[in-house]
């Protein structure tokens, strides 16, 4: 027993020497294949900054009540607890692949007892270790494993990825509920100006010293006005189910907005090609590239033999010791064509991952150009839209002042006013543009939310 033993762990060992000799391609030879799929210009075309590309962006607004809301929505948001688990499952894989490489040792025991007269019976038993194995001659399961190994990275990379889109995520919702507000507040004071001036215009068509006409075109005014101040307050509380979906919160209905922040620094937008190693998406797409690459090859290698062995060594009742060692070979000869079906379904995920990469990187480089572009463009019409509110309030003081001297009607100061309060609104939203813009290419151009 002793001797067949050694005998068999002699030969275990060459064959896991053996196994371990096959080749399995490096990382960087599994993804040449994407290599020249897309062109990476050498700078971006709508601007360029240079420089480093920052991290710790979420604390650039200078909000802390947003950067609270991240925190939060880090910790409690279940899209980022799915990305977790998928996380976990890959590693579980990982570690069932890796567990065929290497020998699996079980213990098995039976007994049986019969009795057919009366001083007759017979009895058996044993108990016996068992030592299976199959060695990885031309690196099937190697392949396998780094296919997993691949696609584990890329799962964990796709994790990074989710949670900086949750962060902008909360981000855009906070501008937009705090921009929304602003704007309810807006409309309220319009439904409150008109109500006092219709109300004005009725008393004194009464006394003779105005018309209906004037009545009823401020109440269609303050109907208009109602209705946007409708609109605004159901936007806004959109708004908060939205955020409190996204920070794990829902149905709180507890956060409070505040006012819009300021805009913060324009950001460095780096040098393009470093965007290929520093979006988490992009890094996991070329990691399933790697993972469908080994995947393939050995899927490719089941068409060649293999060689399972078993050890067997334990204690019968009647033989009192036993030992076994048992070679088996395995090569398919017919098979329908599975290996072949197989082979094809491989190959095609692989394309489907490097077609995948590429539009990935296709849409990162958009991206950044998307929003370094309008960043300026924003900028412009920010510029315009404080030029409206400040000529729109000397106009409206000029016309009150007009108004109060018995030069012009309430209507003209209403319709000057109109305008003034609709010029802060439009305001207020190209600055919630601005700051959902920065949002996107800060995320864009890949910088972590926090700093490392």
């Amino acid at each position: 027993m002793i001797k067949s033993s050694r005998v068999a762990i002699s030969l275990i060992v060459a064959l896991v020497l053996g196994g371990c000799a096959s080749s399995v391609a490096t990382h960087q030879q599994a993804v040449s294949v994407v290599d020249g799929v897309v062109k990476v210009p050498k700078k971006y075309r709508s601007s360029f900054l240079g420089g480093e590309v920052q991290d710790g962006w979420i604390k650039r607004f200078g909000d802390s009540k947003l950067n609270y809301l991240v925190k939060e929505a880090q910790k409690r948001n279940p899209d980022l607890e799915i990305a977790a688990s998928k996380v976990e499952r890959a590693i579980a894989n990982m570690q069932i692949t890796h567990s065929g490489m290497i020998p699996h040792l079980d213990l098995k025991g039976n007994y049986s007892y019969r009795s057919w007269e009366a001083s007759k019976h017979h009895d058996k038993g044993d108990i016996s270790l068992s030592l299976n194995w199959e060695p990885d001659l031309w690196g099937r399961v190697a392949n396998e494993l780094q296919s997993n190994s691949d696609y584990t990275v890329a799962t964990m990379a796709d994790f990074a990825w989710a949670r900086q889109v949750l962060s902008a995520n909360v981000a855009r919702a906070w501008f937009l509920l705090n921009a929304d507000n602003a704007i309810y507040r807006f409309n309220k004071e319009v439904v409150r100006i008109q109500t006092e001036a219709r109300d004005i215009l009725k008393k004194r068509a009464k006394i003779g010293q105005g018309n209906l006409r004037d009545v009823h075109l401020i109440s269609g005014m303050l109907a208009e006005a109602l209705d946007s101040a409708q609109a605004a307050k159901i936007a806004k509380e959109s708004d908060i189910r939205a955020l409190e979906v996204l920070v794990g919160r829902y149905p709180a209905t507890k956060i409070k907005p505040r006012r819009l922040s300021n805009i913060s620094p324009m950001p460095k937008s780096g040098v393009p090609l470093d965007l290929l190693n520093r979006r988490a998406d992009i890094i996991a797409a070329r990691y399933k590239v790697a993972s469908a690459f080994h995947n393939l090859k050995a899927t490719e290698l089941l068409k060649l033999p293999r060689i399972d062995i078993s050890v067997n060594a334990g204690e019968d009742i009647v033989q009192h010791t036993m030992a076994k060692l048992i070679g088996g070979l395995f090569m398919p000869i017919f098979d329908a064509g599975k290996i072949d079906a197989m082979v094809a379904k491989a190959s095609s995920d692989q394309k489907r991952a490097i077609a995948e990469y590429k539009k990935v990187v296709l849409r990162a480089f958009r991206e950044v150009e998307d929003s370094l572009a309008k960043d300026r463009q924003l900028y412009h019409r920010y510029r315009y839209a404080i030029m409206m509110v400040k000529e729109y309030k000397m106009a409206y003081d000029m016309t009150y002042k007009n108004y109060k001297i018995g030069q012009g009607t309430l209507l003209d100061v209403l319709n000057v006013q109109t305008k003034w309060i609709n010029a802060k609104i439009l305001k207020t939203q190209i600055q919630k543009e601005r700051l959902i813009n920065r949002v996107n290419l800060y995320l864009a151009l890949g910088g972590n939310y926090k700093r490392k």
